[in-house]
């Protein structure tokens, strides 16, 4: 039987995870958006440092964790939901930084 394997979504979500703390940081700085999460603005207004290590963390565990998991298809499910889900959060940052650009003149 063929081993499922969940690294690359791992690997894809953790490059996802922190491309969506980049673009936040970069949206929240130049006061483009608002962090609509009651959390993660608390920890971003506390230490922009404990925001970055938040926003990884959990990725970075699983991936530790992976050669002691079976893994089973229910997890392999949950992980393309979730990277799927990042994708979405990164197209729509590219959607917003796109419009900051064209209304600054910049494209």
């Amino acid at each position: 039987m063929k081993r499922l394997s969940i690294k690359p979504l791992l690997v894809a979500l953790i490059i996802l995870c922190l491309s969506d703390a980049v673009f936040t940081d970069i949206g929240l700085r130049a006061s483009l958006i608002q962090e609509l999460n009651p959390l993660v603005r608390h920890v971003y207004e506390w230490n922009v440092a404990a925001y970055y290590f938040g926003k990884i963390i959990l990725p970075v565990i699983l991936l530790m964790l992976l050669p002691y998991l079976k893994v089973r298809m229910w997890m392999k499910s949950l992980m393309m939901i979730a990277t799927a889900a990042y994708a979405a959060v990164n197209l729509y940052h590219i959607f917003w930084v796109a419009l900051a650009f064209k209304a600054l003149d910049l494209i």
